[in-house]
């Protein structure tokens, strides 16, 4: 363990302020917050038909990076959790490993590993 220098509580204080961030930033970029945004860009019928269509394809484009930043959101929070919990009973190689599949998760969304082999409670 002469690698790592790990401070738990300063880590969950930071984990906890990152979940806290995540949430406001949920509750801010939901589909009816969007679907909202199109509908008020209805009420020019044809004059502003062309505006919706447009503000509905950036959307769409963007949906997936929306989702892309959620996954690494959720999988950074629970990577780093879970290796700390590893670190804390000595079990390095551990924390390595949910270090990888932190990325592994952020990049693809699947959770599994975390799921399968991720500490409880």
């Amino acid at each position: 363990m002469t690698r790592w220098s790990i401070q738990p509580a300063d880590v969950q204080s930071v984990l906890t302020d990152v979940q806290a961030t995540a949430d406001e930033l949920g509750k801010e970029l939901t589909e009816a917050k969007f679907q909202h945004v199109l509908d008020g860009l209805t009420w020019g019928g044809a004059l502003t038909g062309d505006v919706a269509t447009a503000v509905n394809a950036v959307l769409s484009d963007q949906s997936r990076n929306l989702q892309n930043i959620g996954n690494r959101i959720s999988a950074g929070t629970l990577g780093v959790a879970n290796a700390v919990i590893a670190y804390n009973n000595g079990q390095e190689e551990m924390a390595g490993s949910y270090q990888t599949q932190l990325l592994k998760a952020a990049e693809t969304g699947d959770f599994t590993y975390f799921v399968e082999h991720g500490y409880k409670g």
